[in-house]
């Protein structure tokens, strides 16, 4: 496998440090708002990228963090609880980061391997400050904050293709009170009256944002580890800044190998953001389609390009389930009453390179767009050709068809709802049955009554020559 590398300006061979294992960090949410169709994308493109590397074998350890103290966070308790936010400001995230795991579980988003919570690691952050201290790359200012000194770290602003010149003379970054250098970034920031605080040597406080990820991530999984990804806006200065941390403490060029990043979401054209009032909630979109349908929306763009979001968009990607369920259905069925003679079809070897083709995607920079389409595509074959030549193969040769297929759907994270309740396909059944003796009997007119009532209730026959297959509705489409 092959994937771009923010870090190396380059798509590079994806090697694993330790045999069989793969380790990675994806930066969290800051739980202060409802989660949005950008943050969706980021979660599921490296959920779908979790899912491909134990696809390979791998054992995946993936960490998530929540950013649950943080201005924005205060300045939300303050306006919902006013001079109570002191005491009430938890409740914010704690009511943000439940919607978080209720939307991804929606979304069929498979739980990281841990989510730590800064307030549960201050401490870590503190000794993190006391060595940079220590080391002469951060110092105290007058009011007891600290600042990392990005002066000493080696090529700051090369991870980011940023020039501290141009930053600088751009007023990129905001100065701040006590900084020796406007582009200085906070590692501890002084207590205000009003606001949480924790102890330390320097003064009441808390960790700045960009500390906090390089400790928790390598508190987690040591330091190298595999990857570390997020959404293309944390490049800079989120990421640069991680990357100076850990340089400048143990002099390392990368604590991660390989930084990968998804590009952002636009509407009519425009990113995603709160400036221009054009965020979806995840909510909102969860209540008109199901999760699957985003996930298949997701997949069908270059997780590094701009996606444009937009409910056209969720209609054609359900359409598509619609097709690949239909496939999943009626080959299962299929199967049922094949037989053992030869696969004259060679529906075997034609299968095969669409899964050649859903493998290569993969292995090439992680292209979700084309594995979708050879998915898609493998259902087109299942029923346009599979299914119309059941007399020409065999067993063996559709339930090989019939795993890769299903397989390559779990490495998307699609197709979900396979499993149908026993009551409700038995009553299938038991229509396809009662409608086949009528047909027989040439009673084409109760036949059909019994076609179009079965569709009204969920059922979709489909007659091929003497056999009908159906296929079950699964409400991919919640509401209009």
């Amino acid at each position: 496998m092959r994937i771009y590398n923010t870090a190396t300006k380059r798509v590079e061979q994806f090697v694993v440090r330790t045999p069989g294992e793969a380790s990675g960090y994806v930066c969290g949410i800051t739980p202060y708002d409802s989660v949005h169709v950008g943050h969706g994308r980021v979660y599921v493109v490296f959920d779908i990228f979790r899912r491909y590397l134990e696809h390979l074998g791998l054992r995946v350890k993936l960490v998530i963090n929540f950013t649950d103290i943080d201005d924005k966070i205060i300045n939300r308790a303050k306006e919902e609880f006013g001079a109570e936010a002191y005491r009430r400001w938890r409740e914010v995230p704690e009511r943000y980061i439940r919607e978080y795991y209720d939307v991804m579980n929606r979304l069929y988003v498979k739980p990281a391997y841990a989510y730590p919570r800064v307030t549960e690691n201050i401490e870590d952050m503190i000794s993190w400050i006391r060595a940079l201290i220590e080391k002469g790359a951060a110092y105290v200012a007058p009011d007891g904050s600290v600042y990392f000194e990005v002066g000493r770290v080696p090529r700051y602003g090369e991870f980011s293709g940023q020039k501290i010149e141009e930053l600088i003379a751009g007023a990129r970054v905001e100065p701040e009170p006590g900084k020796k250098n406007p582009l200085d970034f906070a590692l501890w920031k002084s207590w205000t009256p009003g606001e949480p605080w924790w102890v330390s040597p320097w003064c009441p406080g808390r960790p700045g944002w960009h500390l906090e990820c390089v400790v928790m991530s390598t508190k987690y999984l040591g330091l190298p580890f595999d990857f570390h990804g997020g959404g293309a806006d944390l490049i800079f200065p989120h990421h640069e800044n991680e990357v100076a941390i850990a340089r400048a403490l143990y002099g390392v060029d990368y604590f991660a190998k390989y930084w990968i990043h998804v590009g952002y979401v636009t509407v009519g054209g425009e990113k995603m953001s709160k400036s221009l009032g054009n965020i979806v909630p995840l909510r909102e979109v969860l209540s008109k389609y199901d999760g699957e349908v985003l996930r298949l929306a997701y997949a069908m763009s270059h997780y590094r390009k701009p996606m444009e979001f937009n409910y056209e968009l969720l209609d054609r990607a359900v359409d598509m389930l619609k097709t690949m369920y239909t496939a999943y259905d009626e080959l299962k069925q299929a199967i049922e009453g094949a037989g053992d003679g030869e696969d004259r079809a060679g529906l075997g070897a034609e299968a095969a390179e669409y899964v050649k083709r859903f493998e290569d995607a993969l292995a090439d920079d992680f292209s979700t767009n084309e594995a979708a389409k050879a998915l898609y595509d493998m259902a087109r074959f299942i029923i346009s050709k599979a299914l119309y030549s059941l007399d020409k193969t065999n067993k063996a040769a559709l339930s090989k068809i019939f795993a890769d297929y299903v397989a390559m759907a779990e490495v998307l994270g699609v197709l979900n709802k396979r499993d149908i309740g026993g009551d409700l396909m038995e009553l299938a059944k038991a229509l396809v049955e009662a409608r086949a003796r009528l047909r027989a009997e040439r009673n084409y007119a109760l036949a059909d009554y019994i076609r179009e009532r079965a569709r009204a209730a969920g059922v979709e026959m489909h007659d091929m020559g003497p056999k009908t297959f159906f296929t079950i509705d699964r409400r991919l489409r919640i509401s209009s």
